[in-house]
């Protein structure tokens, strides 16, 4: 028997219970089995979807135009400490709203067996990929790269767990479990649902945990504001990448989208962008203490019509607070997250910093000249070292000494990314050597040279505040070790310099050493 099980925390299930009556939803039975009182919604009086295709070819139906009918529903069982919903079709979309955003993951830490995980999705905040799904062969090892939060496991179940639950279970924020019983058996399952809740976990996942509303998560709904309007690469469309509703990826196809506020409408295009939500802000004279209250309208082909808030469409991450929007709600990376994470940055090689080039108060010219003399070689603005068919121009890195180059940045924590970005790129030149007409990567170690602007110097480098930063950090140092070069990491702290520069000089406190492409 197939169960998709969400957990549904009771100050919600009053809640849950008004939606369901809002979507026509009815109870068409109710029960008492063994201390839980059980209610079964279902979809009986659901109206048909029109069929965009069967508008098209109208003419070829001879009889009334076909129009589906999609039924879900919704068990609901309760007893004095806890709510599950049994989910049966589309009734997670509504379930999602109201449920424990942990409880699938909670109870694959407690049952699943992470020597024979099936398929993984995962959160990464840091270089190319932001969203992943991983698919695995029988007896895989569960293998999580730092740097990763992990939102589903599909896997078997522990042998300890097998006559009860079944033998594989998907995982997210619900958990699909296919035990041996019949719907009579249900009141039992519950119990055994319940008390391995309340187990030790077999391992540990690295998660996003949900913050509960106060006037802190005002102040980030502030910055969001801020980053939208900015159209900052912190916040994208959460329907440009898969979505996970339950245990169910979700996959944008053909939907049409627009925007509204009160009586304002935009265009209907194929795709959410940051740039198309600015135009319809500033169409509009949207003032900014109404920016989120604007919907997004989705109109697909298998369901009818519906919208969402912006805040529930968008993906956002706050830099030096560890905290991320999703589904419109505010996460924060648990403690299995940011362990993985700074343990696996702080085994990058830390190279030694010359005594005189510890603080960095000068300008870039004086930089350089105290790096020839200790024996570094410029770089900076050499454009032969990778030559791209295409004859654009890439200055590779900035100096090099020995078998080691460096890549060069000043500037704040939350601003020094970008190095690891340019740095990631010419990895990728490196690996694709069909891309590029001349090559000379003549070395073996890859450093980074962070010159950091911050009123506390970090001794090493997962004391650098800043999330983003160490997630590329991370990435950047992954992909060295993939192609045989060790990753380094220097760091020198940049100091106020003692007059200012003259007028029409350039600003060196913030200076990037690196010219890209």
């Amino acid at each position: 028997m197939k169960l998709n099980i969400f957990k549904i925390p009771k100050d919600k299930v009053a809640n849950l219970k008004d939606k369901f009556e809002l979507l026509g939803l009815k109870n068409i039975n109710s029960s008492e089995q063994k201390n839980w009182k059980a209610d079964f919604y279902f979809s009986k009086d659901i109206d048909p979807i029109p069929i965009p295709w069967v508008t098209t070819y109208k003419d070829f139906f001879c009889e009334d135009k076909p129009e589906n009918k999609i039924f879900f529903c919704a068990y609901i069982w309760e007893n004095e400490t806890y709510c599950f919903a049994l989910s049966y079709g589309k009734s997670h979309f509504y379930l999602r709203q109201f449920c424990d955003h942990d409880f699938g993951i909670h109870i694959a830490k407690r049952i699943a067996n992470k020597k024979d995980i099936r398929q993984k999705s995962s959160k990464k905040f840091a270089g190319r990929k932001k969203k992943e799904i991983k698919s695995y062969t029988k007896n895989s090892q569960l293998d999580i790269e730092s740097g990763e939060s992990i939102d589903y496991l599909q896997s078997s179940i522990s042998k300890d767990s097998v006559i009860i639950f079944g033998k594989s279970g998907k995982f997210g924020s619900s958990t699909l479990l296919n035990p041996l019983i019949e719907k009579e058996a249900l009141p039992e399952f519950l119990e055994s649902i319940i008390k391995v809740y309340d187990s030790p976990e077999l391992f540990k996942l690295p998660r996003t945990v949900i913050l509960d509303a106060s006037p802190i998560t005002e102040g980030y709904e502030d910055k969001l504001v801020s980053e939208i309007i900015a159209s900052k690469d912190s916040t994208d469309f959460t329907s440009n990448s898969h979505e996970l509703i339950g245990i169910d990826f979700i996959f944008s196809g053909q939907e049409k989208y627009k925007f509204t506020l009160d009586g304002y409408v935009s265009d209907e295009f194929d795709e959410l962008s940051i740039d198309e939500l600015n135009s319809f802000i500033s169409t509009n004279s949207i003032p900014k203490d109404q920016i989120l209250n604007i919907r997004v309208h989705i109109a697909k082909e298998d369901a009818k019509p519906f919208s969402k808030t912006l805040k529930e469409s968008i993906d956002y991450i706050i830099d030096d607070q560890n905290i991320l929007l999703a589904q419109g709600k505010w996460m924060k990376f648990n403690e299995d997250y940011m362990d993985q994470l700074n343990e696996y940055i702080d085994s990058i090689d830390q190279e030694e910093v010359e005594n005189d080039l510890l603080e960095i108060a000068g300008p870039e010219g004086d930089f350089n000249k105290k790096l020839i003399e200790h024996g570094y070689k410029d770089a900076d603005k050499n454009f032969s070292i990778i030559k791209v068919k295409a004859g654009t121009l890439v200055e590779a890195w900035d100096s090099k000494k020995g078998e080691t180059v460096y890549a060069v940045k000043f500037g704040t924590a939350q601003k020094l990314g970008y190095v690891c970005d340019q740095a990631n790129n010419t990895l990728e030149l490196i690996n694709k050597k069909a891309n590029t007409k001349k090559l000379d990567p003549d070395f073996k170690n890859y450093c980074i040279w962070l010159v950091i602007q911050n009123k506390n110097m970090p001794q090493k480098v997962s004391e650098i505040n800043s999330i983003i930063l160490k997630q590329k950090i991370e990435s950047w140092a992954r992909k060295s070790f993939e192609l045989g070069i060790t990753p380094k990491i220097k760091i020198s702290k940049l100091t106020k310099q003692d007059k200012k520069p003259l007028s029409g000089q350039r600003d060196n406190y913030n200076k990037e050493f690196w010219i890209s492409a």
